[in-house]
């Protein structure tokens, strides 16, 4: 239950640009820009003007936005209070996914969800870590996977979540650099050659910290975004990378990739949402779809809970 005009001046303010809240609400250019038309004439009030790069609220939009919101929020609320009442949950689930299928057994999830809500309608956005989380943050997508440090800490003041593993990540080198990276540790390893990732990913956020700690540079020669791609640059000789444990000791085997005997990073995976969006009821039957195939409980009896950290 939705009043579309006003889900169209929110996400229009949010993006400040037409094209992209048409792309995020499906809808043509020409369509969103009727929504907002009507609101306008409803209200009597212009709530937007238009600048050079895009859409900017007046006065009286911003005035009117977190009001909006609010409202938005409690229609929604409704629908969610009369979805439960009917045992019934639908609508549209924007999922944020990051590194491989597998590991997050996305398979298994999407096939409970789905054959458990078939109603609910599953869009999945692929992407780095940190990029991910931001976009539940921003509200551009509903819920996602994410990785953090073992504590979560991290991601624990903006999210609720559901801790789902713990794994470790070690630094792998090309074959024919044992002698390189044997015996070493971080301080002699930042002095090495390393395939870089952006500030948002893991990598980033786990080296970064220890590197920092101890006062050293590392040596970043080149800078890639995907997992694949990293070892593929490893085993081409570029240079030393992160890698999960369990992909390491596959590269290990299958390639000759070498991997260091000395240092290795800890890192957990988790599922996040909006702490404003625990209580939707699609949200929550996410969670608990969530909950049951990585903690194994009993679908229906499942009371999700938020991992209690101290900051």
């Amino acid at each position: 239950m939705k009043n579309y005009n006003l889900e169209a001046f929110i996400v229009v303010a949010q993006e400040e640009n037409l094209t992209r809240a048409a792309e995020r609400l499906y809808l043509t250019q020409s369509a969103l820009s009727l929504q907002i038309k009507k609101l306008q004439e409803q209200l009597q009030l212009t709530l937007f003007e238009r600048v050079p790069r895009g859409m900017k609220l007046t006065s009286a939009g911003q005035r009117l936005l977190p009001i909006a919101e609010i409202a938005l929020q409690a229609q929604t609320d409704f629908g969610n209070a009369a979805a439960e009442l009917n045992n019934a949950v639908s609508g549209h689930m924007r999922l944020g996914t990051i590194l491989d299928p597998e590991f997050l057994r996305l398979g298994n999830f999407l096939s409970e969800l789905t054959k458990r809500h078939p109603a609910v309608m599953l869009e999945l956005t692929h992407g780095i870590s940190g990029s991910i989380a931001s976009m539940v943050e921003h509200k551009k997508i509903d819920a996602a996977f994410a990785l953090g440090e073992p504590d979560l800490k991290d991601l624990h003041e903006k999210f609720h979540l559901i801790k789902l593993t713990d794994f470790s990540y070690r630094v792998v080198a090309p074959a024919g650099w044992k002698k390189l990276i044997e015996g070493k540790d971080w301080r002699d390893l930042a002095q090495l050659p390393w395939i870089g990732t952006p500030p948002s990913s893991i990598h980033y956020r786990l080296l970064s910290k220890v590197f920092e700690d101890l006062g050293v540079k590392q040596n970043i020669i080149s800078n890639v975004d995907l997992e694949p791609s990293m070892m593929e640059l490893v085993r081409s000789g570029v240079g030393l990378s992160l890698a999960r444990h369990s992909h390491a000791l596959q590269a290990s085997h299958r390639h000759g990739v070498v991997m260091s005997n000395e240092v290795s990073l800890d890192a957990s995976l988790c599922f996040i949402c909006r702490k404003d969006r625990y209580n939707d009821a699609l949200i929550q039957a996410t969670l608990k779809t969530v909950k049951n195939i990585w903690l194994n409980s009993d679908i229906t009896n499942i009371k999700v809970e938020t991992v209690n950290l101290t900051v």
